[in-house]
Formats: structure tokens, sequence, C-alpha cells
């Protein structure tokens, strides 16, 4: 992590705006070397147990497409992409991973990791963190 980083963020969007919204995952810039990774979205909102959105392998720029039944049901929540990123050669990486946060009526919010793995780490995770409030 470098202090380049915005891993979370706030964004207030009204209830009644919150259908259609989707996550947008860029392709990684840098050099990744070997590694691969794993994609997991999830989210809670007041007074819900939490809910995994999404698990996938991540091979490159991807569009999540988020429940209409999720992030409206509540006044404040949370999305969270969560990449875990294997290495199994051991070779390190280096790379700039960007995601946004996109309603349908325009907002949106990015979040990025200016990530480094160090060679013969082994594994390491990327989270960024979106707080939805109305």
């Amino acid at each position: 992590m470098s202090g380049n980083d915005k891993l979370e963020s706030t964004i207030q969007v009204p209830r009644e705006d919150r259908k259609g919204a989707k996550l947008v995952l860029e392709r990684p810039a840098g050099t990744l070397n070997t590694v691969a990774m794993r994609l997991v979205i999830s989210g809670k909102m007041q007074g819900q147990e939490r809910r995994q959105l999404h698990a996938d392998v991540f091979s490159g720029a991807v569009t999540v497409p988020l429940p209409d039944d999720f992030l409206p049901t509540a006044a404040q929540g949370w999305v969270r992409a969560v990449l875990t990123v294997a290495d199994p050669v051991g070779m390190g990486a280096q790379f700039l991973q960007r995601a946004t946060l996109v309603f349908e009526k325009g907002q949106k919010e990015a979040l990025w990791d200016d990530f480094s793995l160090q060679k013969g780490s082994g594994a390491d995770f990327i989270t960024l963190t979106w707080t939805v409030v109305e």
C-alpha cells in the first residue's frame, strides 16, 4: 500500500436512486508477472446479514451489476470488493487496481490500490470499501 491509495469512501445516494448500481473493475495496470486473482464482492445493509454478491476468478476488466433488492433496502450500508492475489511462483507484482461504484443516474465513486507484492510473498489481499448513506 502506498500513500496514493484510496481504499475506502463514503458516497451519499438517496435510496430511490440506488437501483441499477454496478461495480466496474478495471484491468490491472502494471507488472503482474505470474499472479492469479480471485474477486469476491460482498455487502451489508443496516439490519441485514452480510451478502456475497459475486465470486469468481478475476482475469481483467469486469462489470458486476448489483441486485436491485440490495442497496435501496436501508439508509446505510457498504459494498466491498476483495481481490485475493496469489503468486505461486513468488516473482512478486506491482500494479494499480481501480474500481468504481456506478449508479444509474450518474453518481460514481472510484477507489484504487497501488499494489505491491514482494518477491516470495505468496499472497496478499486488495480490499476496496464503499459506504453508501442517504
